[in-house]
Formats: C-alpha cells, structure tokens, sequence
C-alpha cells in the first residue's frame, strides 16, 4: 500500500472511534495487514496535521477563508460533460455539498468520494464556466485544462 493508502486509512480509523495514543492506531493498521509501528504512525500524524485534544487524536478542521481556499486542490475536464475537482483527504463531501448549495446553471449534479468529487455538467460550452464558478467559490488559482 503507498504512503497516501496508508494515511487515509489512519484518517478513517481516527474518525470511526476513540483514539488516545499512537499505538492504537498502529495495532488497527496491522490487524488490517499493513506492517506499521508506532514511530510510523507518528510520522503520518505529524504529515497529516492531526492533533491531540482533550486526550483523543482529531483531524483538523481549517475554519473561514481559510477553510474554503483550503479545500480544492485541481479540476479538469474528463470528456464532454465532466469534471473531476480534487480535495484534501476526507473533504470531497462538504465540498460537494457546497458546490451543490450553490445550484451552478451549469451544474447538473456532484458525486463524492473521499478526496474526489465528479461534477456533471450540461454541455463542453458549459465546462469553462463551471470551473470558473468553482474556482471562485473556493478562491483557488490553480488550475488543470487541456
């Protein structure tokens, strides 16, 4: 499994339950076969951005501006009448949320994974508009197109 495996599966654990110390998240890795240890996990939480509070491990939660320049990494076409936007680990949902809230003509609908969301959109007339209303949104530069 790469490193990005590994780290989302580090993130899942911390969501689904309770944890207060590293070696818990290393014993949940290798009853799931990966071979990690304590110093590993370490690592990816440092890499990660997670945090102790109150005793447990939580992600982190950027919150205002930042929170929204934060959350889309790159979008690009993918055929006539799709996009593919790309997101932090576990933020593809909320952002999905957010682009459908704003009910974009263009937009036809989202589908989300975990740090992928599929954008629909009426037409290739309508693609350019959609990324620039995206774009936007989420006050980001960057930016993928044929």
């Amino acid at each position: 499994m790469t490193k990005e495996g590994r780290q989302k599966k580090v993130m899942e654990i911390i969501r689904r339950r309770r944890i207060v110390n590293q070696e818990q998240i290393a014993r949940e890795l290798n009853r799931g076969g990966l071979a990690v240890d304590q110093s590993l996990v370490s690592r990816d939480l440092k890499a990660l951005g997670i945090v102790k509070v109150k005793g447990c491990y939580r992600l982190p939660r950027p919150t205002g501006a930042a929170a929204r320049r934060s959350q889309v990494l790159d979008i690009d076409a993918a055929g006539d009448v799709l996009l593919v936007v790309k997101t932090h680990p576990g933020r593809a949902q909320s952002v999905a949320i957010q682009i459908d809230q704003h009910r974009f003509d263009e937009i036809v609908g989202t589908v989300a994974g975990d740090d992928t969301i599929f954008v629909a959109v009426r037409g290739r007339d309508q693609q350019h508009a959609a990324i620039k209303h995206i774009l936007e949104l989420f006050r980001r530069e960057r930016l993928v197109w044929p």
